[in-house]
């Protein structure tokens, strides 16, 4: 090979090796999009528990950037291509009266709740917002869709949208955020 010789090309290896989706044309090495899969979705409402110990389905009415997935419905995230999926969220919980209670929160893929999934959280007393988090990774069918799920027996327990606020300035924060990203 001289120096002007492609470093890789269908039927030579050069000195790159093409594997699964990388092309070579006329020695210029290019990879796949396949797995750019992502969606940052936001509820930017808050989200109330008007029943006691009834499933809520958590509301997503903002896309954020995203490509290869969607909102369905305001409630499920659809993915467009088969493969293993990560998904983080965030929530601001809040809980306005007395006393102990648990919000359980939970995924639900293909309308069946995922085993390991839950979590659950313990509030006492009137407090403020608490930031809850979690992640879950799975294997997701092309068309399959994911929805998060919350219950309490206090109906009093809410997902709140922090407003802008002064002293300093800062800016308002959304009820719930969830990130989707497709990682094989």
């Amino acid at each position: 090979m001289s120096y002007k010789a492609p470093l890789a090309s269908t039927t030579d290896f050069g000195i790159v090796k093409v594997g699964a989706g990388i092309t070579v044309t006329d020695g210029v090495i290019s990879g796949s999009t396949g797995l750019l899969n992502y969606g940052f979705f936001t509820g930017n409402t808050p989200q109330l528990n008007p029943v006691a110990n009834a499933i809520n389905l958590v509301i997503l009415n903002v896309t954020g950037p995203a490509n290869g997935i969607s909102i369905s419905g305001g409630n499920s995230l659809v993915v467009a291509n088969a493969g293993t999926y990560t998904k983080l969220f965030t929530m601001n919980v809040n809980k306005t009266s007395g006393g102990a209670s648990t919000i359980s929160i939970w995924l639900r893929y293909n309308g069946v709740d995922l085993a390991g999934s839950a979590q659950d959280l313990i509030l006492t007393g009137a407090l403020d917002t608490i930031f809850v988090s979690g992640n879950y990774t799975l294997d997701m069918a092309a068309g399959g869709n994911i929805q998060m799920c919350w219950s309490s027996p206090d109906i009093t327990m809410q997902l709140l949208e922090l407003p802008a606020r002064v002293g300093p300035i800062r800016p308002s924060g959304d009820s719930v955020k969830v990130t989707l990203t497709r990682i094989s």
